[in-house]
């Protein structure tokens, strides 16, 4: 996935800003991801220091020192998202090249509804000797699937089920499966914090 900075420079108070400009500093001084920080950590460091002195001069209400403030946030705030641009430009869309740098990743909001069911959950032998192959039709916003399997009829109330494995494509396999056992198998899709219904299940015996 290409991932892209997400800034959110331009709700911060002047307070924030300063606090995200030295955690960006911090990370971004020395970090061999970015071997040349546009702007310079000197010009960004000499700028936050300036914005610093005149947030404190303007605490008492003084209206020449609010302006002031507001002028010197505003070239901080400059600086910042020309950073915040060269953080995306040189991460080039990886996700912990992005973190490394103190600027948060952008990420796709989930899906509002629920996700729909897994259908056409199918299981075949393969070639190789105690391996199952699994496949279904992908589902919209899925991020991922887990697989279950139980060894127990589901429709008996001791039947347990285990995870098998989960994967990021709508098909997989399972080895190591015990010749002659029956094996029932269903998989559910994930995407963040929701999940699917289960899929119907499949009924296989191991070869």
């Amino acid at each position: 996935m290409n991932f892209k900075v997400r800034s959110g420079l331009s709700s911060l108070t002047t307070a924030q800003l300063l606090d995200k400009t030295a955690l960006i500093i911090r990370n971004v001084d020395g970090n061999a991801n970015f071997p040349t920080p546009d702007p310079a950590i000197a010009d960004l460091t000499a700028q936050a220091e300036l914005t610093a002195e005149w947030l404190e001069k303007s605490a008492f209400g003084d209206k020449r020192a609010i302006a002031r403030r507001r002028r010197e946030t505003a070239a901080l705030l400059e600086l910042m998202r020309r950073m915040a641009t060269y953080v995306n430009f040189t991460a080039n869309g990886d996700e912990d090249v992005i973190l490394s740098s103190g600027f948060d990743v952008r990420r796709k909001p989930e899906p509002s509804g629920p996700l729909a069911q897994p259908i056409e959950f199918m299981a075949k032998r393969s070639e190789k000797s105690g391996e199952v192959v699994l496949d279904w039709k992908a589902i919209d916003h899925a991020k991922a699937y887990q697989v279950e399997y139980t060894t127990t009829d589901p429709a008996s109330p001791e039947a347990t089920w285990q995870v098998a494995t989960v994967t990021s494509k709508s098909k997989a396999s399972v080895n190591n499966l015990t010749r002659g056992t029956d094996y029932w198998f269903k998989v559910k899709a994930i995407s963040g914090t929701k999940s699917s219904a289960y899929s119907d299940v499949a009924l296989i015996m191991a070869a």
